[in-house]
């Protein structure tokens, strides 16, 4: 089975504790999206060809003194990450998903002029261009103008949420988990409390499910696009997210240093619930060692449209069983976005 190359997913690792529910179910309003207020990581580069702004230089007369780049990438850089909004900037290097190419050029027309365009694009794709003209009067540096140019074109993403899931879902075409993902509202005494779209349409949503009465009791349901062009095999599909998953557990058991986990075989499940049929696969795993407080925790796995759709809980499959039965016949999930589509065709 052929993964996404360059954009692999990865498997959420771990949950909480233990404990136990029954179910029954009741459908109302889902609650708003919670939003991520911190910032991605941003990468920084100059764009010195291929720009408009290179051809509003070789249309000036000599006398306008037009010159490209010219403010370096580093102002700007340095700028961005003394905003402190961003985790990390990076300089002319790979390593974040979104990346920051900027032009810019100085000329002189009855007074002095900077132009900058900043083009914000997420993994090589672009999404938004930014424009800005500044007078070069005084006596500042480059790096005052870098800062200025910078303060402007935040306040604009800022204003137009340009990071934003939605923000990159619209424009890449891809999966409106905000409108398109329906799931029941209360599951006995579980009540759906956060619902979060990831920024990477590859890693899809998630849907969390508490208990008031136990803090620890805690179900997640994440639906995220299968990662292989092949998605007609769900058997081999289901059992590559349960080896995924051990695999995930096991180095979490390892770095941390932990007592042994033990984990179940991987057990299929065939369901008919309101005139539909489901199969999937569940398994549990566990750490159970005197003197420490014991971790358990269940995995099931399903597949609706062209989405996996995960239940993790912080208790036994036993317990949870009937909340999966309840709540997934219940939901509705995305179709295949035109993004995701073209993915798997390359």
């Amino acid at each position: 089975m052929n993964s996404f190359s360059r954009f692999r997913m990865l498997a959420p690792c771990l949950a909480l504790m233990l404990s136990a529910c029954a179910v029954t179910d009741t459908q109302v309003q889902m609650p708003p999206v919670t939003q991520n207020t911190d910032l991605p990581a941003l990468g920084v580069l100059s764009q010195t060809t291929s720009s408009d702004l290179n051809k509003t230089c070789q249309r000036m007369a000599a006398r306008h003194h037009c010159q490209v780049d010219a403010i370096g990438a580093e102002a700007f850089q340095q700028s961005l990450q003394q905003t402190g909004l961003f985790p990390i900037v990076l300089l002319k290097q790979p390593g974040a998903d979104y990346e920051l190419l900027i032009s810019s050029l100085s000329y002189t027309d009855k007074r002095n002029r900077v132009q900058a365009r900043f083009t914000l694009t997420w993994r090589g794709l672009p999404l938004k261009k930014f424009d800005y003209s500044l007078s070069r009067n005084g006596a500042r540096d480059d790096q005052a103008f870098a800062s200025e140019l910078v303060s402007h074109f935040l306040r604009d993403a800022l204003a137009q949420q340009v990071f934003s899931p939605g923000f990159l879902a619209h424009n890449l075409n891809s999966e409106d988990y905000e409108d398109d993902l329906k799931a029941p509202q209360q599951v006995s005494n579980f009540s759906l409390s956060e619902r979060r779209i990831y920024n990477d349409p590859l890693e899809g949503s998630m849907l969390t499910y508490r208990d008031p009465s136990f803090s620890n009791d805690k179900i997640e349901v994440s639906v995220y696009p299968i990662p292989t062009s092949d998605i007609g095999n769900t058997d081999a599909i289901l059992e590559e997210e349960t080896e995924k998953l051990r695999d995930n557990l096991t180095d979490f058991v390892t770095d941390l240093n932990l007592p042994p986990l033990q984990m179940s075989e991987d057990i299929q499940l065939s369901w008919n619930m309101l005139n539909k049929q489901f199969k999937g696969y569940y398994l549990d795993a566990k750490i159970e060692k005197e003197g420490i407080e014991p971790f358990y925790a269940s995995y099931f796995f399903f597949v609706q449209e062209d989405k996996i759709v995960k239940f993790t809980t912080t208790f036994p499959s036993r317990f949870a069983m009937e909340f999966v039965k309840q709540a997934l016949p219940r939901m509705s999930v995305p179709g295949e976005s035109p993004f995701i589509s073209n993915l798997r065709r390359l």
